[in-house]
């Protein structure tokens, strides 16, 4: 009688490990991809932010040419600059979307394998 009541006590101890673990391992991996889809929104959102601040940056130098705080050579020289910073910053916004797509077109494409 008393191997029988070790017995379903240890059955019982093992099924409520694995009830109290299963979570704590589950999330382990949700994390890491969750962490991994927050990387890529945070530099999404890094490019966002510096093409507002190129946009912002050229419409002040506009300002000052016009009001005259600026001479022709030193305005020019300054939005080209701003200008090849600016085209960085689209191209790269360019590319994480197409980075994007790519990515989908291949979860699906695993997907459609997988089914």
């Amino acid at each position: 009688m008393s191997f029988l009541v070790i017995l379903w006590m240890v059955i019982l101890g093992i099924a409520l490990l694995v009830y109290l673990g299963l979570p704590i391992f589950s999330k382990k991996g949700d994390q890491s991809v969750a962490t991994s889809d927050d990387i890529i929104e945070e530099r999404r959102r890094t490019l966002f932010q510096e093409r507002e601040r190129s946009y912002a940056a050229l419409a002040d130098l506009d300002e000052d040419y016009e009001t005259g705080k600026l001479s022709d050579a030193d305005y020019q020289e300054l939005r080209e600059e701003l200008l090849q910073e600016t085209a960085r910053v689209i191209m790269q916004l360019e590319n994480e979307s197409l980075s994007d797509v790519e990515a989908e077109i291949e979860r699906f494409k695993q997907q459609q394998r997988g089914t």
